[in-house]
């Protein structure tokens, strides 16, 4: 099971971003300054792990606002190494170019890939397939989501989307899926209503739903409240 530092939307106090653990490396999926904050608290942090792996899903800055002072206090502090999967050669042109030029991160610092290339590593077998999705019309072809195994579990993450239908092929009897869900029809985030009609086919295939990327708790809880849909645990 993921476990989440934060799991609110853009404009909330805690963004969405999970992680789980395998041995001495720790992954996040997406890194926010929520999860900055709440592993710079973890005084563990350093003496538990290794390595910290960020798996990006896009470049929005409640997603990647935190990547930089992670990559800067796992340096100085932690002395630990960070791996930086970006889910395409352009999101990784994109993020490198952040990194580098703007947040001024030093190269010995973190080691940055693509997830096509992380996943050539037996070791990352982990790591099952990239899924492109879409969000918002800003940047196209530049949002994903994942298929994961977490503790043998076939998981599904989805990170910002407007449809789940890129998903499905991937969700096995079983599955974990971790989806945000919005309250209100944006058009570039998956609506509860749409959502909810997918209902059936996570009961037929015993799927387990999270929600996450909350915008608006109370109007989610009260559509909800009489489905299996649970809200994605916080750490």
């Amino acid at each position: 099971m993921l476990r989440f530092f934060g799991r609110g939307a853009g404009f909330s106090d805690e963004h969405n971003s999970a992680c789980f653990s395998m041995r001495e490396k720790l992954v996040i999926m997406d890194c926010p300054l929520i999860t900055f904050n709440k592993l710079k608290k973890d005084v563990s942090i350093g003496e538990n792990y290794s390595e910290i792996i960020a798996l990006i899903t896009h470049t929005h800055s409640d997603h990647i606002g935190g990547l930089a002072l992670v990559i800067h206090y796992a340096k100085f502090i932690w002395k630990i190494k960070i791996t930086v999967v970006a889910p395409s050669e352009e999101v990784k042109d994109n993020l490198a170019y952040v990194l580098k030029n703007l947040d001024g991160c030093g190269e010995e610092a973190y080691h940055i890939v693509t997830a096509g290339e992380f996943m050539t590593h037996e070791e990352n077998s982990w790591l099952r397939a990239v899924i492109p999705t879409t969000h918002v019309p800003q940047l196209e072809g530049k949002c994903f989501g994942y298929n994961i195994s977490v503790d043998g579990t076939n998981t599904v993450y989805t990170g910002d989307t407007n449809t789940l239908e890129p998903f499905i092929p991937y969700l096995s009897e079983g599955s974990e899926l971790y989806t945000e869900c919005s309250a209100y029809d944006t058009g570039v985030h998956m609506y509860v209503e749409k959502l909810l009609g997918y209902e059936e086919f996570f009961k037929e295939k015993h799927i387990i739903v999270y929600l996450m990327h909350l915008d608006d708790v109370g109007r989610i809880e009260s559509r909800v409240k009489d489905t299996d849909f649970r809200f994605a645990p916080l750490i």
